[in-house]
């Protein structure tokens, strides 16, 4: 069973159900730009049409050097301004991405979700 799947009862249940699909190449590094922008899609971990869609723009991008998709369930593409803002909550010692708030078990409210 994969690692990205949950046992729970017999059954696979996927443990982040959405996450970014970037391009790997085959030296193992991701496919980026001279500004060190990852080539990726967000989407349904697994999901084929992300997948295809991410491999033809590796083709074009890296003149079809190989290589092959590479998921990272649970991350999210961000901005360089929402980046800029997580690292100074970073620094105040909060969780850097808000929306990974509501994963935090202490930071819900009482009676949950």
């Amino acid at each position: 069973m994969s690692s990205n799947y949950v046992n729970r009862g017999g059954l696979a249940v996927p443990q982040q159900a959405f996450g970014i699909c970037a391009w790997k190449l085959p030296d193992g590094t991701l496919l980026m730009d001279a500004d060190k922008n990852i080539l990726c899609a967000e989407g349904p971990v697994g999901n084929y049409k992300i997948e295809r869609m991410v491999a033809e723009a590796a083709a074009y991008w890296s003149d079809n050097a190989g290589g092959k998709p590479h998921w990272v369930p649970g991350a999210r593409k961000v901005s360089d301004d929402e980046l800029d803002h997580q690292k100074g909550r970073l620094l105040d010692g909060l969780i850097p991405d808000e929306y990974e708030e509501i994963l935090d078990p202490a930071k819900r409210m009482n009676g949950g979700f």
